[in-house]
């Protein structure tokens, strides 16, 4: 990383730590540490899915296509299904602070870091879910993630189509990256705490003097 690379990455690293940063900084911010990264980390992964988007093909997709089969499989077995997020808080937040100290920065808490996967999940919202067809040049969408909310967290969801048998298909939601809802106050849907999913709406981060807020169009 040279000088102005260096110069680029302190100020976003300042706007992040003083409370002024909102989901543009992050796109930026993950471009200039992407390759400070190693390269099969959390953070390279999610910087260049937040880059290439429906181009993407590595880990994260890889997760997201293992939960399909997943869910291809309720009626075949009785073992009960799980979906975790593709990569947990603590393992961002591990390799973040570790990238940054190879920087020569200061770690963040838990309240920047949460700050960070909240812009992640927004820039990542609308991204198409693509696959190839046998025997074809041309990908098809098979689904697409979204941003959703609720009263305790901030969800990338992701909705995909799936094959329960050779004719019937159906399409499932399942979040893929989670972040704890710190700024917005959100009447719980019902007693699960379901969350909204803003399926044609499109959310931005925003910071409104020195507080980040989800800006909802049309709200």
């Amino acid at each position: 990383m040279d000088i102005k690379e260096q110069a680029l990455l302190k100020h976003y690293y300042d706007k992040l730590c003083d409370g002024t940063f909102d989901e543009k900084d992050g796109y930026a911010f993950l471009l200039l540490i992407r390759s400070q990264c190693d390269k099969n980390s959390c953070i390279r992964e999610l910087a260049d899915f937040v880059m290439q988007r429906d181009r993407y093909d590595g880990h994260i997709k890889e997760h997201i296509f293992t939960s399909r089969k997943k869910f291809e499989q309720i009626g075949k077995t009785k073992a009960a299904i799980r979906i975790n997020d593709v990569f947990t808080f603590k393992e961002i937040k591990s390799e973040l602070n570790k990238t940054l100290a190879d920087c020569q920065l200061a770690v963040l808490n838990n309240e920047e870091i949460n700050a960070f996967i909240t812009s992640v999940i927004s820039i990542l919202q609308q991204v198409k879910i693509m696959v190839d067809e046998d025997g074809s040049a041309a990908s098809r969408e098979i689904g697409k993630l979204f941003f959703a909310v609720s009263q305790k967290q901030i969800i990338l969801m992701a909705e995909i189509e799936v094959s329960q048998n050779f004719l019937k298909k159906t399409n499932v939601v399942f979040p893929v990256l989670t972040a704890n809802n710190n700024y917005a106050d959100i009447k719980k849907q019902d007693r699960f705490d379901t969350p909204y999913l803003f399926v044609d709406e499109v959310v931005e981060i925003m910071n409104h003097e020195g507080k980040l807020e989800i800006s909802i169009p049309g709200e």
